[in-house]
Order: C-alpha cells, then sequence, then structure tokens
C-alpha cells in the first residue's frame, strides 16, 4: 500500500524487474490484478508495476477524489512515494483520461504512452452517437447473473468469463468481488468518475494507442452474438458506432505529435487478453523504439 492523500492509500503490485519503470493502470472498476497475466511479460527488460485507483478492490475507498486530476495527483503521488523516477504509462480503458492529462501535467515525469483501448474523447463519441442515432437501435443489454451466479467467487468468476468471451485474470475477478461486490456498476467510485475531453496537444512523448475495433457481430461478446434475433440491429449498432470512433481515433494521431496507432480489427476491448501476444510484441516494439513513427 502507498499513501497518496490524507487518509487515503493506493494498492500497487510490484512486479519486479530492472529497468525503466512500466506503471499500468487498470480500467473503470479493475484492480492491478488486471495485468496479472500480461504486465510479468515486461520483466526481462523493465521495472513492472501496476496501481489500483482509490475506491476499487484493495485500495483505500473514500467519499470523495474521483475527478481526473485528484487521481492524476493519486499517481503523482505514488510515482514520488515509490521512487519510480520517470516512468512510461500504459493505461486501459477509462485510464486513458488519466494518462492525457497526466502527460500535459507533469511531461517531465513520463517517458512515453501506451493507450489500451483507451485513447477515445468519449464526449465527442457520445455526441455523434446521439446524431447518428435519435433512437438508438433495440439491442439486448448484458445478461444479469442468477443468484447462484454470485453465491461464490468461483461461480462469479466463471459467469464473467462465459459472458464477456475472454478470460479477464481471475484475480481482478475476486479482488472485485470481495471488495467491491459483483455489482460495481452501482458504487460511489465508478459512480463518480467521468471522462473529460483529452487535451492531446499539450502531450509531448511519444504515444501508441491500441484500438479494438469490432467489424461483425461475430467479433462481439458472446450474448450478443447468439441473439440470433437482434443480429440486424447489433450491425447497425457497429456501424455507428464505427463511424462515431473512427474520427476520434484519427483526431489522436493527428494531434498528438509523436504518435502511432495500432487497429486490432475483431479485438476484445480487454485487447491484452484477447490478443495479448500481438499487443505485447506492439508494446514492447514501441517502448524499445518510441519515435519510430511507422505502424508497430
Amino acid at each position: 500500500m502507498v499513501a497518496v492523500d490524507t487518509g487515503v492509500r493506493l494498492h500497487y503490485l510490484d512486479f519486479g524487474g530492472r529497468g525503466p519503470t512500466l506503471l499500468f493502470l487498470p480500467g473503470l472498476g479493475n484492480t492491478a490484478h488486471a495485468f496479472d497475466d500480461f504486465a510479468p511479460r515486461f520483466t526481462d527488460r523493465y521495472h513492472v508495476v501496476a496501481l489500483t485507483r482509490r475506491g476499487f478492490g484493495e485500495s483505500d475507498h473514500p467519499t470523495d477524489g474521483y475527478d481526473i486530476p485528484r487521481l492524476v495527483e493519486d499517481i503523482r503521488q505514488a510515482i514520488d512515494r515509490l521512487q519510480l523516477g520517470k516512468v512510461a504509462l500504459i493505461g486501459h480503458s477509462i485510464a486513458g483520461e488519466e494518462m492525457t492529462r497526466f502527460a500535459g501535467t507533469y511531461p517531465d515525469r513520463v517517458s512515453s504512452l501506451v493507450y489500451l483501448d483507451a485513447a477515445y474523447d468519449r464526449l465527442a463519441v457520445d455526441s455523434a452517437l446521439q446524431q447518428i442515432f435519435p433512437v438508438f437501435p433495440s439491442v439486448p443489454g448484458p445478461p444479469m447473473p442468477l443468484a447462484r451466479d454470485t453465491l461464490t467467487p468461483e461461480a462469479y468468476v466463471d459467469f464473467v468469463h462465459k459472458t464477456r468471451g475472454v478470460n479477464i485474470p481471475e484475480s481482478d475477478i475476486r479482488t472485485r468481488y470481495r471488495y467491491d461486490g459483483w455489482q460495481e456498476e452501482i458504487t460511489l467510485a465508478y459512480q463518480s468518475i467521468d471522462p473529460e475531453r483529452p487535451n492531446y496537444a499539450a502531450i509531448r512523448v511519444p504515444a501508441l494507442a491500441v484500438y479494438a475495433v469490432s467489424d461483425s457481430v461475430s467479433q462481439l461478446e458472446p450474448w450478443q452474438r447468439s441473439d440470433t434475433a437482434s443480429a440486424g440491429a447489433l450491425l447497425e449498432t457497429l456501424r455507428g458506432v464505427e463511424a462515431a470512433e473512427r474520427p476520434v481515433r484519427e483526431r489522436f494521431q493527428r494531434e498528438v505529435p509523436r504518435s502511432r496507432i495500432l487497429e486490432i480489427h475483431g479485438g476484445h476491448h480487454w485487447i491484452f487478453v484477447s490478443h495479448a501476444d500481438r499487443v505485447f510484441e506492439a508494446v514492447r516494439d514501441f517502448l524499445a523504439a518510441p519515435e519510430v513513427r511507422a505502424a508497430p
């Protein structure tokens, strides 16, 4: 545990290794354990650490401090107190907001950025979707677990793996189940963290953005793929989402001066799980030569 604010300690995992420090940041609702299978692959060349933001898992759960600027300060405090020096930030999903603001606020504290399906202007995407879909297509929502699915940690792990279609690290699911409950979306922290417009122009370090792009219904979650009655609406939704997200991806590459992107078609949002080898090679190549702009 590392103290980052009055009465607030964050849980972190130190996977070991020697060399420059890689600091992994999880997505919304997840913990440092999200990287238990992926992060250790880098320890042959780097010192690898993962951090759980406040309000989740084993980190303290204060009643406030969930705005992006405060979360960025938590990261800075953790880096200072753990004496990590200059770090490369590698983040998943909502961590992109923290990474972008951190790089703009503390440009001398970060060496490079790796966004794992994280470099999005979510507000712009939402606005575009409202324009594309004045009435959103009727598509099925995710299945809710039955009582037996939440009775034990083992049962809940099995439910998550079956419904998500990728094997999210069991340690992450168990930690969330224990500390936040299976209904993590109703927690104060989950509901308090809002996306913000990214200031990409403020990024002065090399950045790699890996994107998961879905091209067909067959690439969606298992419960969506199996709903043949909704196939048409799901395909319409996919096309609308792509129309909304592509300009955002293009904006990232245009506005971040030292950027490159990698689109993995058929990739899951948990891209470092669904396509672990490909993402690992892309990230390793980028970290070894971040100034090369050619696509990985």
